[in-house]
């Protein structure tokens, strides 16, 4: 299979970026998106730093139904969860997708660990397939960096806290002369390790991450532009912060291997807009590289002795994925009656890696595997006001997507296991939505859609017959009211959703083996209510909260490796609620306090509900004082403040889970000029 670059072909001629408006900020969430049928969940630039979101896991709780279960491992076998839908760990496709600047992601391995400075971040529920160009089956989330103005600003940041940790930052944007401006973001941050190991007398743990991106842009006119983007990240870390399920500290291992993570990703990618009378076309252009070499981890958590029959397993993973995506989009004026966009979208992808596994000493079985992924799609919507208070919002997709995988795996036993096959398939997701305007001030939606994930293949299976899993589909249903009062500075959305999700991709181990393969349950439903407030009383207060009630269960679904049924058990990996709230008051000296809590409720991380692997619900408290000028603030902040212990994952097959940050307190320093 070769990657495929029809569009670029296409668009070669027409150049200019995305342009997306530069916003104030703003602490009013929940809000309307442009004019979408639906409640999109807004973070603000003010709202990510009332809750100090510094990471992309950081986001849980902010948003309703969203949650990311982090393995600590810089996204590596992390599982994003949206209203019950969620991705496997390594091979199965993401039930979220992720643009940054509109540049699509992979697979939700591959998506970032640490921030940009962001402008924004909209995140979309329910399936997008008619929206976008890179397909969301439960959803997308769109993140947006800040746009050059038409003065100079820099801006510096410096930062100290627990565990040694150093966080260093520049930005710095404005014109060049002519037609051409930049921006750039250069970001170093690192810290000591939380987990101590007596055997080595040290924290193995530690973490490092270097990173920039430059934007360049060329307006020769008003309606014409052109951008081309850049973002580079070097990750150097210490080992994967695991420990045993059974130790009476989750922050102390002895493991005889002090593990390793390596990784690099770089973007690249060339946007253009041109406006006509008619309306705008779009063109994104990317090529990524996400490159992990080395990921060691110590399996048994222990050094051999006599009391555990000299255990030593071990993990070494080297893993790439190369990317390559083109879109061309056509969309009339937002002020029209009947609006619409129509879109064409080609993504390849090439995953290769080698892992290998050893169990005990002398006996190591070793992976290397190969999985090309092809998409081409076409897809379009309108929105049609059919009268002044009713709208209209329907949408199509149609994909194609083809898969193929070559993997052979080798231990001391003679013979080696070869799975090698393809497969490829078309799938059509529409979505049809109402949206009325009840009041001035309270709409009422109603929308109906239907996502799908393709199937694809396992490399960590021995056998062919169940290394191939299938399509899921998920038919969702949400309903809802919005209510939007500016002159009480009031917003407020309440929906309610029913997901009827058929061949559920998920995650499990195979009894008797070190495998784990992508299974598809019968059926899974999820339904659940949301609700998200924002609100500023006075004109230095301002208020944010959410919440989010989710009941995701198996009701038809067999073990095929035990004949258990698990219907009416909790989908792993979803917790049954999640909330934030947050306040934040400015004094008129120019000094400033907020604080802010965020919630997760129980989570299960198998099919059974065993409950030694399953994660109680937690609160994490978090504050921050400070004071700030038009170009000086200082802050001193707390994160974690009752020292909450929790494990931000759970691994049944080695009996071992990923414990959360501990308390930690820094200053932080930023000047701009």
């Amino acid at each position: 299979m070769n990657p495929s670059t029809p569009l670029l072909a296409l668009t070669a001629a027409l150049s200019g970026a995305h342009a997306l408006e530069t916003l104030e900020p703003t602490i009013v969430d929940a809000e309307r998106a442009e004019r979408d049928i639906a409640a999109v969940s807004v973070l603000s630039r003010d709202s990510l730093d009332l809750f100090q979101s510094e990471s992309f896991s950081d986001l849980s709780g902010l948003v309703p139904g969203f949650h990311v279960v982090s393995a600590d491992s810089r996204g590596y076998g992390q599982v994003v969860a949206m209203r019950g839908s969620t991705n496997s760990l390594f091979f199965g496709p993401p039930a979220l997708g992720l643009t940054i600047d509109d540049v699509p992601l992979g697979d939700a391995y591959s998506y970032p660990s640490e921030l940009l400075e962001l402008s924004e971040v909209r995140v979309h529920r329910g399936p997008q397939g008619p929206y976008f160009g890179r397909n969301g089956a439960a959803g997308m989330v769109e993140m947006f960096t800040p746009r050059p103005g038409e003065t100079h600003r820099t801006a510096l940041t410096a930062e100290y806290g627990s565990y040694d940790h150093i966080g260093l930052g520049l930005s710095s944007s404005g014109p060049l002369g002519g037609d051409l401006s930049y921006s750039v973001q250069l970001f170093h941050d690192q810290r000591d390790g939380y987990i101590r190991n007596p055997l080595f007398g040290a924290e193995l743990d530690d973490r490092e991450a270097t990173g920039g991106l430059f934007n360049l842009f060329w307006n020769p006119s008003d309606d014409f532009e052109l951008r081309l983007r850049f973002f580079a990240e070097n990750i150097d870390d210490g080992t994967q912060r695991l420990s045993s399920l059974f130790s009476p500290d989750p922050f102390t291992v002895t493991s005889d291997n002090p593990g390793v993570t390596e990784l690099e990703r770089y973007q690249l990618s060339l946007h253009s807009r041109k406006d006509f009378t008619s309306g705008t076309l779009e063109t994104i252009h990317s090529y990524q590289t996400w490159d992990l070499d080395p990921s060691t981890v110590d399996l048994d958590l222990t050094f051999p002795s006599p009391f555990n029959r000299f255990a030593d397993s071990r993990s070494t993973i080297v893993q790439s994925q190369d990317l390559l995506s083109n879109e061309i989009r056509f969309s009339s004026p937002e002020e029209e009656a009947l609006r619409w966009r129509v879109g064409l979208f080609q993504m390849w992808t090439d995953n290769a890696g080698t892992a290998a596994r050893q169990l005990f000493p002398g006996f190591t079985e070793t992976t290397w595997f190969d999985i090309e992924q092809l998409n081409l799609a076409a897809f379009g919507n309108l929105s049609w006001d059919l009268t002044e208070a009713l709208t209209l919002d329907a949408g199509l997709r149609v994909d194609y997507h083809e898969s193929e995988i070559d993997r052979i795996q080798r231990d001391p036993i003679p013979g080696d296991d070869v799975v090698r096959g393809s497969r490829d398939e078309w799938f059509v997701s529409p979505v049809v939505g109402l949206t009325y305007e009840i009041t001035p001030a309270v709409e009422a939606f109603v929308r109906s859609s239907l996502g799908n994930k393709p199937g694809g293949w396992s490399a960590y299976s021995d056998n062919p017959l169940i290394a191939e899993f299938d399509r899921e589909t998920n038919w969702s249903n949400e309903i809802g009211l919005q209510y939007d009062c500016p002159a009480y500075n009031l917003r407020v959305g309440l929906r309610g959703f029913w997901d009827q999700i058929d061949d559920y991709q998920f995650n499990q181990g195979v009894p008797g083996s070190s495998d784990f393969v992508v299974l598809n349950a019968d059926e899974v439903t999820s339904k659940g209510v949301e609700l998200d407030l924002a609100w500023a009383p006075v004109e230095r207060l301002t208020i944010r909260s959410s919440f989010g009630y989710t009941n995701a269960e198996f009701d038809s679904f067999r073990d095929p490796f035990t004949g258990t049924v698990y219907n009416g058990r909790d989908v792993p990996f979803v917790p049954e609620y999640t909330g934030s709230a947050g306040i934040r008051y400015r004094f008129d000296c120019g000094f400033y306090a907020q604080t802010s809590v965020r919630v997760a409720g129980p989570t299960r991380y198998d099919a059974a509900n065993t409950t030694p692997f399953s994660q109680d619900a937690y609160v994490l408290w978090d504050a921050e004082l400070g004071w700030e000028t038009e170009h000086f603030s200082v802050a001193l902040y707390g994160r974690n403040l009752l020292d909450e212990q929790y494990y931000t994952f759970i691994n049944p097959q080695v009996f071992a889970g990923a414990p959360g940050d501990p308390q930690l307190f820094g200053v932080r320093v930023r000047t701009v000029f």
